[in-house]
């Protein structure tokens, strides 16, 4: 018992210890995630080719790499702050190195955010909370592709914490900030309105007098003042843009039509805006849900002593479970936000049955409890970990259709336009050449909303589906002259390429071909 409370009131002491051990543990696996040269997702190449841009040409405002899509006039880079903050590292290391590098400081930043947070909170086991979000797999997934994410983790955090203090001018400028990191910035406004009206709620139910009643009306201002506060930090974040006010119509695509309307009925879209099936994810998360739903019991039975932050907490995660429902990307919000309500929850129910454990149990016991709970559950951590890893390692390598675009490169005009076979090549074909033009990236969404009629022309071609009159659509509607083709994933296209006699075969690895207009 006394090297218990040797080692409690150590670090009760110097908390700044915690705080390095669990940056040390974060980064630890992190980087072991990301020791293979692979990423997760082909995003991760347009991230660290933009970083070079950015740093060698400032911001762009055409993108002419994406000749099929409305992008090619009305360009924004909607992680503008990211790109920007990604310059150094693309700078002094090999730019996909310097990503990786910068991936796993922000994803462990974004942990050691969560604690300070939950310290803020004052709650008792802070630093085991922040531990557990580290084992639980969709979320690890998630916070470790080479993705802005971490960083508006961070900010949301902050964005919160200031909520809470109601620090008006820190909400104006960290509302500016999330516009030039991350295109999903109406959330901020969510989350604003949420509190806002979760906090007149609370205020309403309480005892009538004129005391209250000028309490009441100094809340309601204080509310009033939040949403105005977010507001405004998000339209200056708009206006002071350097792509302002090309970014107005951006927004209203990327925010609106493809974050909340989602095409993912009409064309295939990202794998990260297509429902997240429950039960899947209730298998991988399995040992967070047992939190969740043990918090959910406990803030039922001691509902009366709930805090309004706990109450806040508990319908932003819900209203982010219902999301991650709707499209998986939004699985990073859900699980950090529903730990903190876990927290919160859990903290009123602890102070309740303290006297009573400290009875049943010996102190050393109770305080070894976490521990003793990692250790049990130590089977499931290492299996989702390692399955991780394995989604890590068989990931997109740094050199995949490096040859085919070095080619093409050597052998093609400035400017050429290239037919490809699939939207989500586009980063990898980018990053590798960014000497010629190609069709169709990012999100297909965009060429469908350019012409609906030009894309599906383009899914019939590349699925392999239509034959007929191939070269006169390739050169003539598209106005290419190369063809490139992943043989891997698209061979009824390769096929009736092979068969076209207007089709020369120029290039073939085991990867890719490349086809030259006769």
């Amino acid at each position: 018992m006394k090297l218990t409370n040797r080692v409690d009131n150590f670090f009760t002491k110097r908390p700044y210890l915690l705080y390095f051990l669990l940056f040390v543990i974060a980064l630890n696996l992190f980087t072991f995630f990301q020791l293979d040269s692979t990423f997760a997702d082909p995003d991760s190449f347009y991230h660290a080719k933009m970083a070079e841009i950015l740093a060698s040409r400032g911001a762009i405002t055409q993108f002419p790499w994406l000749s099929a899509t409305d992008l090619k006039d009305n360009f924004i880079d909607h992680h503008f702050l990211y790109h920007l903050i990604l310059i150094p590292f693309a700078k002094f290391y090999p730019p996909l190195i310097g990503l990786k590098i910068a991936t796993i400081i922000f994803a462990s930043l974004v942990i050691l955010t969560i604690f300070w947070f939950l310290r803020q909170l004052k709650i008792k086991g802070a630093f085991w909370y922040a531990l557990f979000l580290l084992t639980v797999n969709p979320f690890i997934f998630r916070l470790n592709l080479a993705k802005a994410q971490q960083l508006v983790l961070i900010l949301l955090f902050f964005l919160i914490y200031f909520l809470l203090r109601r620090n008006y001018l820190a909400l104006i400028l960290i509302s500016c900030l999330y516009v030039w990191l991350y295109g999903g910035w109406p959330l901020v406004l969510l989350v604003v309105l949420i509190y806002s009206i979760i906090n007149w709620f609370w205020v309403s139910k309480q005892k009538s007098g004129w005391l209250f009643k000028v309490g009441k009306l100094k809340v309601y201002s204080q509310n009033l003042l939040l949403m105005v506060s977010t507001a405004l930090g998000s339209l200056a974040g708009i206006f002071f843009s350097p792509y302002f006010p090309k970014n107005l119509e951006f927004y209203w695509q990327q925010s609106f039509k493809i974050a909340i309307f989602n095409y993912q009925y009409f064309i295939g879209v990202g794998g990260e805006w297509y429902p997240y099936p429950f039960v899947d994810l209730f298998l991988n998360a399995l040992p967070f849900f047992i939190l969740y739903i043990f918090a959910l019991t406990i803030f039922v039975l001691f509902n009366k002593k709930q805090s309004m932050n706990a109450w806040c907490f508990l319908v932003l995660s819900l209203m982010f479970f219902g999301l991650t429902l709707k499209s998986r990307r939004y699985v990073e919000y859900f699980i950090p936000l529903a730990v903190c309500f876990c927290a919160l929850a859990l903290n009123v129910w602890f102070d309740l049955i303290k006297p009573k454990l400290v009875k049943m149990f010996s102190l050393r016991l109770i305080m070894l409890a976490p521990l003793i709970i990692f250790l049990a559950l130590s089977p499931v951590i290492f299996r989702d970990l390692k399955l991780i890893k394995e989604s890590y390692k068989a990931g997109f390598s740094f050199n995949k259709f490096a040859e085919p675009m070095n080619w093409l490169k050597e052998n093609s005009n400035q400017g050429e336009i290239i037919f490809h076979s699939d939207w989500d090549e586009f980063p990898l074909l980018f990053y590798h050449n960014d000497k010629n033009y190609y069709l169709i990236g990012l999100d297909p969404t965009f060429m469908y909303l350019y012409d609906k009629d030009l894309y599906q022309r383009w899914v019939d071609i590349t699925l392999g589906e239509i034959d007929d009159n191939l070269y006169q659509t390739i050169k003539d509607v598209f106005g290419a002259r190369y063809v490139f083709v992943d043989i891997n994933q698209n061979p009824d296209f390769d096929r009736n390429l092979a068969n076209n006699f207007y089709f020369e075969k120029v290039f073939e690895n085991k990867e890719a071909k490349i086809y030259r207009l006769e």
